[in-house]
């Protein structure tokens, strides 16, 4: 196992979960239709979950960095420094990280979307969605985010990969960042429909939604609790609440987390372990740290 990278993997989630944690929670309420007015809460209250989140988070995220780095390194000798091997790395990186994704993004969803003190305990959503559902409750939306993430994972490391080797006269860490955002606008910008379809329903049986029954928007009724019957409902629902514009719900919260989430796991990844790239077979000398 390489235990940099591991480290390298714990250390950037950790980082980049606590700055950004109060970004991800607003992206996921406006995602579910379950925001609330942005000062009318305490600022702990964003935080909501951060604990958890990153005990169950951390696991997954050091997996899927391991793998992609380990799955490269072993095809290096056959598809070299190539966009071939980002494709198949990523994609084995993110079917096997999805095992514990899945269950981890149902828990955390629910934590942040939460409004009372006994939604937005761990050991409570656990025993709720076990009760609700038994444990396929926690992989709801399991072949949904593979359907979404893998594509997903595949263009972030092509884009970011190849940025990389753009020829600059920046430091090799500062080409990892600026890599990192553009990667993840490009790609956020392509995929944020399908991710908020497949929040609203990892999240469409808690008891936070079924309290949005009867809710009216501005035109007419829409029972959100009704998500929780599948895709199609909930592509309805969207439709019916806020139009074509709906499915960008929390774009912009989502991108602000999304994107400096992003450029800190990556940097302090690259930082601690770094992944040079190279040429013809030759690792290409850049000024690392400047």
């Amino acid at each position: 196992m390489d235990l940099q990278t591991l480290f390298a993997s714990v250390a950037a989630n950790v980082s980049a979960r606590v700055l950004c944690y109060p970004l991800d929670t607003i992206a996921i309420q406006h995602a579910s239709s379950t925001r609330r007015p942005l000062f009318s809460v305490p600022l702990r209250s964003y935080y909501r979950g951060v604990n958890a989140s990153i005990a169950i988070t951390t696991p997954a995220v050091a997996l899927y960095y391991c793998t992609y780095r380990a799955t490269k390194d072993y095809l290096m000798p056959h598809l070299g420094d190539t966009t071939y091997n980002y494709v198949a790395a990523g994609t084995v990186a993110e079917l096997l990280s999805s095992l514990l994704w899945t269950p981890l993004e149902v828990v955390k969803s629910r934590l942040q979307i939460s409004k009372t003190k006994q939604d937005g305990k761990l050991i409570w959503q656990l025993r709720d969605i076990f009760r609700r559902e038994g444990i396929r409750g926690f992989y709801r939306g399991y072949f949904m985010g593979l359907a979404i993430y893998t594509p997903y994972s595949l263009a972030s490391w092509t884009v970011y990969e190849n940025a990389k080797k753009l020829p600059s006269d920046i430091s090799y860490t500062a080409k990892v960042a600026l890599s990192a955002g553009i990667s993840t606008l490009c790609v956020q910008s392509l995929v944020y429909p399908f991710d908020l379809v497949k929040t609203r329903y990892q999240v469409a049986t808690s008891g936070t939604v079924e309290a949005l029954e009867g809710v009216k928007t501005a035109s007419r009724a829409v029972d959100r609790s009704s998500d929780k019957l599948g895709i199609r409902q909930i592509l309805r629902n969207v439709m019916r609440e806020s139009g074509k514009r709906g499915f960008y719900a929390g774009f912009g919260p989502r991108l602000m987390c999304s994107f400096p989430s992003a450029v800190i796991t990556l940097s302090v990844i690259e930082y601690l372990k770094p992944d040079m790239p190279v040429e013809d077979g030759v690792l290409v000398e850049t000024e690392l740290h400047a």
